[in-house]
């Protein structure tokens, strides 16, 4: 104990003592169980990162609270680790959920990392764009047929030509 505490201290029974510490230093543990608390229910496992470390990083905050005498139950625990996986997990968390294990975190934390190579992590989709230029429509004629022979020499023409709009159809036309 720091001298100068110890020194506040003597003249208090043991009980009393211990009363004044509780008030001295509760306020400390609350804020720092508050903050852990916030840290865990923020936690959200990203497709890109690690799961074996995510899940330690959920259970260092779990004992953290442990810890402070506020340990949360088992299956909260753990519903809280499943809720912050990403949605690639929601295969593996419905069969946990379907088949009702009653696991420890470290359980929990072998099995996922014998299904984690099994998960497909899906990458972003791209939007690909073809070479090539629009062919814009002449405003004001309609043209049939083959295009000009004089015009369009050394073009190619468009591999896969967009489609053409259908034009409305009045219910009275054949």
């Amino acid at each position: 104990m720091i001298p100068d505490l110890q020194r506040d201290l003597e003249l208090f029974t043991t009980v009393d003592m211990i009363e004044h510490l509780k008030q001295m230093f509760g306020q400390q543990a609350g804020t720092e169980r508050f903050e852990i608390v916030r840290s865990l229910h923020a936690c959200k496992m990203e497709e890109t990162r690690n799961m074996s470390t995510h899940v330690i990083k959920m259970k260092i905050h779990l004992d953290q609270l442990e810890r402070l005498a506020s340990p949360y139950p088992l299956d909260l625990a753990t519903d809280l680790i499943l809720n912050s996986f990403p949605k690639s997990y929601a295969t593996f968390i419905m069969n946990y959920k379907m088949t009702s294990l009653d696991k420890s975190i470290s359980e929990l934390h072998g099995m996922l990392k014998t299904i984690e190579k099994n998960i497909s992590r899906k990458t972003p989709q791209v939007l690909m764009i073809r070479e090539g230029q629009v062919k814009k429509k002449n405003q004001g004629k309609k043209s049939k047929g083959k295009p000009h022979a004089g015009k369009d020499k050394g073009k190619k023409a468009p591999q896969n030509p967009l489609p053409k709009k259908q034009e409305k159809v009045a219910k009275d036309d054949t």
